[in-house]
């Protein structure tokens, strides 16, 4: 790496220091092909990822429709031309246990209700092969402007989407549901029974038809879209949306983003301290503002039984392997779930699943190695990793694939060799 400045800016000595600029080895330019497969997922996953039809009680989202049929291709290309680096290596190997375990389970075992089986199948055995292993040779396209554009233009649309039906359906009486495209062809005028009833309003659920999902989502994305440094209209746009799911899961890790983002993203474990107390009068702020809006009171934010979490969760045996029975489901609670049906060993195996991406690179690499955009990624997967202990939606589309898909950002060597763009954008 060589240092080189500006000649011209600074000939006279009237002028400040030179910048100091870096030659960062630019990354292979990405084929026409990769960058419309990249927009194509990104668009369905981020954007309309309800969007399909259901068949015998199973979503065929057109969103994980394009997942599969871009792996193919995409594995084939990334055969011939992609290098593997150790955090993928290991991350791959971090995930296999609760692959076998998985498999193990619903082959032996057999299930209750097939469209649970299928999505613990998917989320846990299809979705970290997909974006692993097949969308490697895409990782180039993944950081691209144009890809990183239109990533922070579907975020926004998403949540300016939920703002404008959030206040047609509240306050004006008629919801916004376009079928096939914003909902799923059979959920039609079914929002209301996906929980999304909170006292006198319907939570905010843009295109994901469930105020917690969205919510979830926005987490995972919304550290990647800060550091992408999208207008501060849309930033306030974003926070309103968030805040408007009227999920206490939301808020709380709306919450562990503001404590992680200055040690993490800037780097700046002092100034984290220093602003501790604006964090707090935010946590307050915010939960003051939630009992105003939905006339509660405070045991609306304080509720012991975790919003009847606690009371839906049967009796959990500690065995090692789970009991010999078929697969139940992975309800809110997701490590609690995990136990109760893979048993302690399935517990440690999912942790090691979840972190893979995390563990994977900060023991490679370090956390100064990473540039800010993996950073921020950094703390997508970790608000996640917490928020899931109360509410994962783990079973929910599109909710771990988009979970991958940050992971794709923390473990692409290209992140960094974009480093001069990324760190122009990230300046905040």
């Amino acid at each position: 790496m060589h240092a080189s400045t500006k000649p011209a800016a600074y000939a006279t000595g009237h002028c400040r220091p030179p910048r100091i600029y870096y030659a960062i080895p630019s990354s292979p330019a990405p084929s026409r092909a990769a960058l419309l497969t990249t927009a194509i997922v990104l668009f369905l996953l981020v954007a309309m990822p309800k969007g399909g039809i259901k068949f015998e009680r199973i979503p065929i989202t057109f969103s994980y429709l394009a997942l599969g049929l871009a792996a193919v291709p995409c594995l084939a290309a990334s055969v011939r031309t992609s290098t593997w680096n150790r955090p993928t290596v290991v991350c791959i190997l971090m995930t296999l246990p609760l692959t076998v375990m998985t498999i193990l389970k619903v082959t032996r075992w057999g299930y209750y209700e097939q469209g649970f089986a299928l999505a613990l199948i998917t989320n846990v055995c299809v979705l970290p092969f997909v974006f692993l292993v097949c969308f490697r040779a895409l990782g180039p396209a993944l950081v691209h402007r144009r890809t990183q554009r239109l990533l922070v233009l579907c975020i926004a649309l998403v949540t300016l989407f939920g703002l404008v039906e959030f206040v047609s359906r509240n306050f004006l009486g008629s919801p916004i549901e376009v079928p096939y495209i914003t909902v799923n062809s059979d959920d039609v005028g079914r929002i209301w029974e996906k929980h999304n009833q909170r006292t006198n309003l319907v939570k905010l659920v843009s295109t994901y038809n469930n105020g917690n999902i969205f919510g979830i989502c926005m987490l995972i994305l919304g550290p990647i879209f800060w550091a992408l440094r999208p207008a501060r209209a849309w930033r306030l746009v974003f926070v309103a949306a968030l805040f408007l799911t009227l999920s206490r899961t939301v808020w709380a890790g709306m919450l562990i983003w503001l404590v992680l983002w200055e040690p993490i993203f800037r780097r700046r474990p002092v100034s984290m301290l220093l602003r501790s107390p604006i964090h707090l009068l935010t946590a307050v702020a915010l939960g003051a503002a939630g009992i105003f809006v939905l006339s509660t009171g405070t045991g609306f934010l304080f509720d012991q039984n975790l919003g009847g979490r606690l009371q839906a969760l049967p009796d959990v045996e500690f065995t090692l392997f789970g009991p010999d029975m078929p697969f139940l489901g992975i309800g809110e609670l997701t490590y609690t779930s995990f136990l109760q049906n893979f048993g302690l060993a399935g517990l440690l195996a999912f942790v090691a699943w979840l972190g893979a991406p995390v563990a994977a690179c900060l023991t490679a690499e370090g956390l100064n190695a990473l540039g800010p955009l993996r950073r921020a990624a950094l703390i997508s997967l970790t608000i996640y990793m917490v928020v899931c202990a109360v509410d994962g939606a783990f079973m929910l589309i599109p909710v771990i694939a988009l979970y991958w898909l940050v992971a794709s950002y923390l473990l692409n060597p290209a992140c960094e060799r974009q480093g001069g763009y990324t760190l122009e954008l990230a300046k905040l």
